[in-house]
């Protein structure tokens, strides 16, 4: 007889090791404590299925504030399911996430399930788990080869830490947008300074007058194997007609080659205008962008024009 219930402290020993079966690759402690564990919005939103000792169903969400046209907000970002290659086809997921659902809505206030289902999970998402579809996220791109000369005299100074003047700068570049993370200088340093396994590279410029702040980390192309892809994880800009200096200066700071240079933003947004005029198309891969909305949550929420998005706000990146 199977047996659903919340994590209890030390469970997560058997999560690293189902999470390494179905996913073949590592998870460390580490890893996992970043995310549950030391949250600066929460932790241990999980579900667990247990046959005896043997841990056979994980759902798990990490809690993030949204700031929903200028109010917090506790939401909820959708993680890691897993089933045991030997559960598969029992329903197991579906119990897991209903259960979780129910505890965040009637115990913990939290007002919406939300994340970026692949091609695996999101037909049952929709289907199954009462989500809900907010749009379609693609990817920016444009060939590294177009930022290879610069005359520029734009210095790109690296950062560690963030501090409140970046948490300005980025709130001055998203207050138009109803719907975005609460990316506090907690969070920030949360989820680009202190994540484990990960290496991020935090730039802030600033030059007569205009500024600008990239979080980037790069990743083999998919497209040729010996070269990578940056990823601008983070981009906010005063002046776009700098971007192209920006982006060479950051690609010499990397001692690699690269393919592409790589982004997401919003169709809705007006710098995505910006972007293209700089040589930026739509790339694979695309995602979902969808939600379970509880309570009477404002209808902003499921209207993709009213969201600011990065890369960062994917666990991908």
């Amino acid at each position: 007889m199977m047996d659903l219930r919340g994590y209890q402290q030390g469970d997560e020993f058997k999560i690293i090791e189902l999470f390494e079966l179905v996913f073949k690759q590592k998870m460390t402690l580490e890893q996992w404590n970043w995310r549950f564990k030391n949250n600066p919005a929460g932790k241990y939103m999980i579900k667990l299925m247990w046959e005896d000792k043997k841990l056979v169903g994980h759902y798990a969400v990490s809690p993030l504030l949204i700031d929903i046209d200028g109010e917090d907000t506790l939401t909820a970002h959708s993680l890691a399911t897993m089933t045991h290659p030997e559960y598969g086809g029992r329903g197991i997921f579906k119990k897991l996430s209903l259960a979780l659902y129910d505890e965040l809505e009637n115990q913990l206030g939290c007002k919406a399930i939300w994340g970026f289902p692949n091609n695996n999970s999101h037909y049952g998402f929709v289907k199954s788990l009462g989500w809900k579809d907010i749009g379609i996220i693609h990817t920016l791109g444009c060939p590294a080869s177009s930022f290879e000369k610069s005359n520029s005299s734009n210095k790109v100074e690296k950062f560690k830490e963030f501090d409140q003047s970046h948490v300005e700068f980025i709130q001055s570049k998203t207050s138009e947008f109803k719907i975005k993370v609460k990316r506090s200088m907690d969070y920030l340093n949360w989820r680009y300074t202190q994540k484990p396994s990960v290496t991020y590279k935090n730039f802030f410029i600033e030059n007569d007058g205009h500024q600008a702040l990239f979080v980037t980390k790069i990743y083999p192309s998919s497209q040729k194997p010996s070269l990578f892809d940056l990823n601008i994880v983070e981009g906010f800009v005063d002046d776009y007609d700098l971007l192209p200096d920006y982006i060479h200066q950051i690609l010499l700071s990397y001692d690699v080659k690269f393919d592409r240079v790589t982004t997401w933003k919003n169709l809705f947004d007006k710098d995505h205008l910006k972007l293209e005029k700089i040589g930026f198309v739509p790339v694979l891969p695309q995602t979902y962008l969808g939600a379970r909305p509880h309570f009477a949550l404002d209808p902003k929420f499921m209207d993709l024009r009213n969201w600011y998005i990065s890369m960062g706000d994917s666990d991908v990146f």
